[in-house]
């Protein structure tokens, strides 16, 4: 059997993935664009999300993963489909969150954080996610 690298490589297309997922994911760009132009907007974040409520959730989310992660996020441009690996890990444990399972955020971060900001980034995601159903209900 082969091995393909670009199978190892790929990510997720934000076309293909559930709506909350790319809601997300379109929320970090946003708001890394927005906030390098000087011209962020609530309103349009809001947009991004799909829920007015979760603003406030999702900046202190960005905050604690901006503040926790060893190097800055990776984010990929607007126009790009697919998803970068920092998009995938923190959709990934904003979906933990929201299914309440600590012990899956706490595997995808092991290696990368410490207990203490693990436990603050899990503490945001799952602020974040309620609000996020609240809206989607």
């Amino acid at each position: 059997m082969a091995f393909d690298l670009a199978l190892l490589t790929s990510t997720p297309d934000i076309r293909t993935v559930a709506p909350v997922h790319a809601r997300l994911v379109r929320a970090l760009r946003y708001t890394h664009i927005a906030r390098r132009g000087r011209s962020f907007c609530c309103d349009d974040l809001a947009e991004q999300l799909g829920a007015p409520l979760a603003v406030h959730a999702f900046l202190v989310f960005l905050d604690e993963a901006g503040r926790a992660w060893p190097e800055p996020i990776s984010l990929n441009p607007p126009c790009q489909p697919r998803m970068s690996y920092d998009e995938m890990l923190l959709v990934d444990c904003a979906t933990a969150a929201a299914k309440n399972e600590r012990e899956a955020f706490d595997e995808f971060l092991r290696d990368m954080l410490d207990a203490s900001a693990r436990r603050g980034l899990w503490n945001a995601a799952r602020r974040l996610m309620m609000r996020m159903v609240v809206v989607q209900q």
